[in-house]
């Protein structure tokens, strides 16, 4: 196990409720080949129209669709089935083909009297109304409890893509990485890097999402990560003058060399994907007197 994947689980320990099926879970390695089984062109064209406004899928290509199409796994659900339960692991994003299905929230310090809590919305699934809701979209991304319970309140199916397959599928492609690497190209930080040492920052970043409204950074905070935006925008706060970063930009570099606070607050004003890399990681490929020297 690798020390960031000890430290997730130990994360999810701390703020969730994790089973031991939940942990096994997080350290299994998926077989796509296992996991794929043909659709029809109907299913297809369901799964396809279920994820078109995801950011998640944005930017995949024709052929990571195809794949993902695939390793989608058909899920018959009974009446009454507890699909998530809140605040448990999430590990999995679904697409309702058909069926009906409540979404109860519990409220916090309220103890569960088997309900789930109080509805808040229902979700319908329908082949012939063309309906095909989805949720557990930042599953995908990366690990946290649950902050909903989902009960089918008839019977239905599910389409189920499990997060380490989707990654799976995303590493298969390096288009993601060489866009990743002629940004950085062009940070300040890196300029002074060869193209071996760019190659070897860049495989060294890790993915990461935000939901809408959050910090990525915040000013005065003693930071230890830089980013760099691949969808989605946010809004820079603590300037003199509030600014917008778009996909390409990048934020937290003052804190990699000098250990110093952040400048500004960055709030996403949507969710957002992009790319994360701590100090301790970059420093440990490149020395900081390379990274002042470029800077």
């Amino acid at each position: 196990m690798t020390k960031e994947k000890a430290q997730e689980i130990e994360k999810l320990k701390q703020n969730a409720v994790v089973s031991e099926e939940d942990l096994a879970e997080l350290n299994k390695e998926v077989d796509l080949d296992q996991l794929y089984t043909v659709k029809t062109l109907s299913e297809k064209a369901r799964i396809a129209d279920a994820i078109k406004t995801s950011v998640m899928f944005r930017n995949i290509t024709d052929e990571q669709r195809e794949l993902i199409f695939g390793i989608m796994e058909p899920i018959p659900v009974e009446k009454g089935t507890w699909v998530i339960k809140q605040g448990t692991v999430g590990d999995r994003f679904y697409i309702i083909d058909d069926g009906t299905f409540e979404v109860r929230i519990l409220g916090e310090g309220e103890e569960d009297n088997g309900t789930g809590g109080a509805l808040i919305h229902v979700y319908e699934g329908s082949v012939s109304k063309h309906l095909h809701p989805c949720f557990g979209e930042l599953a995908l991304m990366y690990s946290a409890p649950r902050s909903a319970s989902i009960i089918a309140r008839s019977d239905g199916h599910l389409w189920g893509l499990h997060r380490a397959a989707f990654r799976q599928v995303l590493a298969q492609s390096q288009g993601t990485r060489k866009e990743l690497m002629k940004t950085i190209s062009n940070i300040p930080l890196f300029r002074g890097l060869d193209k071996e040492e760019i190659t070897k920052v860049a495989v060294s970043f890790d993915e990461i999402a935000f939901g809408r409204g959050e910090s990525l950074v915040e000013q005065g905070h003693f930071g230890e990560s830089m980013f760099v935006l691949t969808s989605g925008t946010c809004v820079v706060k603590g300037v003199p003058q509030n600014s917008t970063l778009k996909p390409g930009d990048y934020v937290g570099h003052e804190v990699i060399v000098d250990q110093q606070k952040y400048a500004a607050t960055v709030i996403s004003l949507q969710t957002i994907t992009g790319w994360k890399i701590d100090r301790e990681v970059l420093t440990n490929l490149i020395s900081v007197e390379k990274l002042e020297g470029s800077a």
